[in-house]
């Protein structure tokens, strides 16, 4: 589909997007490109106040808008990525003994291997331990574990 080189989407980066999925031919998505993962060729995009994150299988075509661009520092500042994004060694410790302890009492079974928590012999919830780094091949697994997770936001 697409194939870039890290140095052509850092060159891409803060340029107006549009995507078209292939599921939805009507409705692009339109935003700032944020970054695209060199691995998976997923697409990140700013759209004024959100973050939105296409994945490369429902990518249908993909136009990069060279005269419209935003600067990073900027969207960077309007997220508060900066800011509310730092992870302190502290936070994550007492992040990890809460998930820990939050599968015990719901007496999930999992096993703590330094620095993963595998959870239910098929998820794994990676650092920094939130809904969003929970990973599994299942999709119902996965929603279940984050969904659990997302207990400890509250």
């Amino acid at each position: 589909m697409y194939s870039f080189t890290p140095e052509e989407i850092v060159g891409l980066l803060g340029h107006h997007a549009t995507i078209t999925v292939k599921s939805q031919k009507s409705n692009p998505i339109k935003g700032y490109l944020y970054t695209i993962d060199p691995e998976t060729n997923n697409i990140v995009l700013f759209d004024t106040t959100r973050v939105l994150i296409v994945m490369n299988h429902d990518v249908g075509h993909l136009e990069i808008d060279n005269q419209n661009q935003l600067d990073l520092s900027l969207i960077d500042s309007i997220l508060k990525y900066q800011s509310q994004n730092k992870f302190t060694q502290e936070w994550i410790d007492k992040q990890r003994l809460n998930v820990l302890q939050l599968l015990e009492k719901n007496r999930i079974p999992f096993q703590y291997q330094e620095p993963v928590i595998h959870v239910l012999g098929s998820a794994r919830v990676e650092y920094p331990y939130v809904a969003t780094s929970v990973v599994c091949d299942n999709a119902l697994i996965r929603k279940r574990v984050r969904d659990l997770l997302l207990q400890l936001s509250r």
